[in-house]
């Protein structure tokens, strides 16, 4: 056993304030979202990298944007609506263009989600990260667990995938 093979711990949760937390993000996903109890939620963020050039010095900004992640299999939708990490405001509902998406691909080390968009969209694609944050946590919504909605999340795109290669589509290999 060497000196970097320790694992790191496990996030520590409260159950009480998890469950608290997944009824705020369904009750502002509902207010964003018409219809949203038609929609399984999870919550996700991505990020963005900045750079700038400096004579001496480059200063380097990363922005990270929280979402609530509403997807249903009906009708192939999913819908994002920004929210700040103390959950106290929200932004009106961001659908994703699904019928420009060509690929979906998941990276278990990360757990990130990537849906690709076909070339010459104006956007390579959606980067959404589903993670679970624990009581301590400085970098998400402190205290959410969410294995199971993310297990759930993952079954959509995996028959989204087979959606996607029923029309003919060329898929990257996908890990669990």
């Amino acid at each position: 056993m060497g000196l970097f093979s320790r694992k790191p711990k496990a996030p520590d949760f409260d159950p009480a304030e998890c469950q608290r937390i997944k009824e705020k993000l369904r009750q502002m996903f509902n207010e964003a979202v018409p219809d949203g109890d038609t929609y399984r939620l999870i919550e996700g963020y991505s990020s963005t990298d900045k750079i700038q050039r400096g004579i001496y010095i480059d200063k380097h900004t990363t922005t990270f944007y929280h979402y609530i992640i509403g997807y249903r299999e009906q009708d192939w939708r999913v819908v994002l609506v920004q929210i700040d990490r103390a959950l106290s405001a929200h932004s009106d509902a961001i659908c994703l263009d699904m019928d420009a998406v060509v690929d979906v691909d998941y990276i278990p080390k990360t757990q990130n989600a990537a849906l690709v968009y076909e070339k010459g969209y104006g956007s390579y694609g959606e980067l959404l990260h589903v993670v679970d944050y624990g009581r301590k946590t400085a970098a998400g919504i402190a205290n959410l667990n969410q294995a199971a909605e993310r297990e759930d999340f993952l079954n959509f795109l995996e028959k989204f995938r087979a959606v996607l290669s029923q029309k003919g589509y060329k898929l990257s290999k996908w890990t669990r």
